[in-house]
């Protein structure tokens, strides 16, 4: 089973300096200094039926660079409480992965991190959790929009905590749509293949919160239509069509109470890429400095993922307008106006027209070519034909 764990990083304070938007704004000192490099923010979940990853970043201060700082040449294992010894390869860019492990639900796991210059971080042993099933992701359109939920439950009654990720991507077009593309070489227009379309595009939307929910309040371990995420209505994510995956796992009560307080912590201050100030205590210490706080908290067990589509034509009274705010343009077929209107004004072919002027319909590259909104023009593998 893939799991995909994005680079969302959680950056947590205890940093100098945050600023906080109330009636005006103020400077939050706080009381947690940290080093020059930042604190190890250390993200994933021991998987025992899906690829393991974690990444590794340092905390940033606020206000300053939001660049985040990533964690390469680090050696990371998991490791049981039966000897066995799993390494993680290093796959660029802070992350570490393993595609499979073959873990014992009778045994504990921990991470292991050594990073460059030899510091190493050890967790806490953990147990190994199974995660039950989801039993459906749905969704109902309402005034705001459209809200997603999950539902599962655990037969034996054990689990009662959970964290739900998940990968959301749409589909949506450009205002225009261009049949050509100018060769700068030649400058000359050619008929574009399948492959260079730039009139449908496919764009993911980076996880922004921390989901977590509980069923220890209730006789049995059941979680009914919980919230995931809502997508406000007439917005751009549900014009054409749209996938979420939705990736659920068990936790702790320990684990469920270091991210419900810094969901909390985010919620108060915007998003997760705030630095929290705030001091939470993980499950992952380091050897030569155990005073030194570690950002995160280690779990293993199972997933469970689950992926919806939604189409537009499910919807009602969703509207949203995607125009060119300029006017096309009649480029006339001469080598220097080809060259001025599509090797140096920006403009793109669409078509061209013979009369009652000849000559290509163009416009400016942001009304033709959807890659421009931050998308791709490559079909996902898991799209519908």
């Amino acid at each position: 089973m893939r799991s995909r764990f994005r680079n969302w990083k959680i950056f947590i304070l205890m940093a100098a300096t945050c600023i906080l938007f109330c009636d005006c704004v103020q400077q939050y000192v706080s009381p947690y200094k940290s080093p020059p490099t930042g604190y190890l923010v250390v993200d994933g979940y021991i998987s025992g039926n899906g690829t393991t990853q974690y990444s590794l970043t340092r905390s940033i201060p606020l206000p300053g660079d939001s660049t985040i700082p990533v964690v390469t040449g680090a050696q990371l294992q998991v490791e049981g409480t039966d000897n066995s010894i799993y390494p993680l390869s290093e796959l660029g860019n802070g992350q570490y992965s393993v595609a499979y492990l073959p873990l014992n639900i009778a045994v504990k796991y921990r991470l292991r991190i050594t990073i460059p210059g030899g510091e190493t971080y050890l967790s806490d042993y953990v147990a190994y959790q199974v995660t039950p099933p989801i039993d459906s992701i749905n969704w109902i359109q309402n005034g705001a929009g459209v809200t997603i939920y999950a539902n599962t439950h655990d037969p034996s009654n054990a689990i009662h905590y959970y964290q739900w990720r998940f990968d959301q991507t749409y589909e949506y077009n450009s205002a225009e749509y261009s049949q050509y593309y100018y060769d700068t070489p030649a400058n000359t227009v050619l008929a574009r293949t399948p492959a260079q379309q730039i009139f449908y595009c496919w764009k993911d939307i980076p996880p922004t919160s921390i989901v977590v929910g509980t069923s220890a309040q209730l006789a049995q371990d059941v979680i009914y239509e919980f919230p995931l995420v809502t997508i406000p209505q007439n917005s751009q994510e549900l014009t054409d069509e749209y996938s979420i995956l939705v990736t659920q796992y068990a936790l702790t009560d320990s684990g469920y109470d270091f991210l419900s307080l810094m969901a909390t912590t985010s919620q108060n201050l915007g998003s997760i890429f705030d630095a929290q100030p705030t001091q939470l205590t993980g499950n992952i210490h380091s050897l030569s400095n155990p005073t030194e706080p570690v950002i995160g908290y280690i779990q293993a067990g199972t997933v469970q993922q689950e992926r919806i589509f939604i189409n537009s034509y499910q919807l009602q009274n969703w509207v949203y307008y995607n125009t060119c705010p300029m006017k096309d343009t009649l480029v006339p077929p001469l080598p220097a106006k080809l060259q001025m209107f599509f090797g140096s004004f920006g403009y793109v072919p669409l078509y061209y027209q013979f009369s009652p002027l000849s000559g290509w319909i163009s416009n400016q590259a942001e009304c033709v070519d959807c890659t421009l909104q931050g998308g791709s023009n490559q079909k996902p593998s898991f799209w519908p034909n």
